[in-house]
């Protein structure tokens, strides 16, 4: 999977997980090939990351 680095957080305030003091907030992304937001998980604070099962589940939803 591709990763995407945002060191000016132009992307991360386009899709809303930026905030004061933090920075940007701890997310996870699925995207589509053709360029849409599929699903989305943000974090307030700290590190949580849905479990693999929940990004399965999301993953199992695309279209082939």
């Amino acid at each position: 999977m591709p990763l995407l680095a945002d060191p000016e957080r132009a992307r991360g305030k386009v899709v809303g997980i930026t905030a004061p003091l933090i920075g940007i907030r701890c997310s996870v992304f699925i995207i589509t090939t053709d360029g849409r937001l599929h699903w989305k998980h943000v974090t307030a604070v700290g590190a949580t990351y849905p479990p693999a099962a929940a990004l399965d589940s999301q993953l199992a939803t695309l279209p082939a």
